[in-house]
């Protein structure tokens, strides 16, 4: 009897099986769900901070810099963060998670990768 893993001919179904799935797209983009997030100016909030709304349900507030800093769109695969995070340390020495900000949410300095 043979062993399996040298069986040519179930290898040649994994090859094929590989190249089928080569084209197929990595995530169905076609069941997005879009989330529009109203985030106010509130100059009391610490920078890279948000804080619920009080006068807008579902809403937040935040500061001018944070607003400024943060990416208009953010692409979430689900509910873990963690396998994507992408650590930055900024020059003014705090650290954030660059997939979410365009320049520093702390002092405004441009990201430099």
């Amino acid at each position: 009897m043979k062993n399996p893993s040298q069986d040519p001919n179930r290898a040649l179904e994994v090859i094929k099986e590989i190249e089928n799935m080569v084209s197929q797209p990595n995530f169905d983009l076609e069941k997005r769900e879009d989330i529009k997030v109203e985030i106010r100016v509130n100059e009391n909030i610490a920078p890279a901070m948000f804080k619920m709304d009080p006068l807008i349900p579902g809403g937040y507030v935040a500061n001018s810099l944070t607003i400024k800093a943060m990416r208009p769109d953010i692409f979430v695969l689900g509910d873990s963060l963690e396998d994507l995070s992408a650590p930055y340390s900024c020059g003014c020495g705090k650290e954030f998670d660059v997939q979410f900000w365009k320049l520093c949410p702390y002092c405004g300095r441009d990201i430099k990768i």
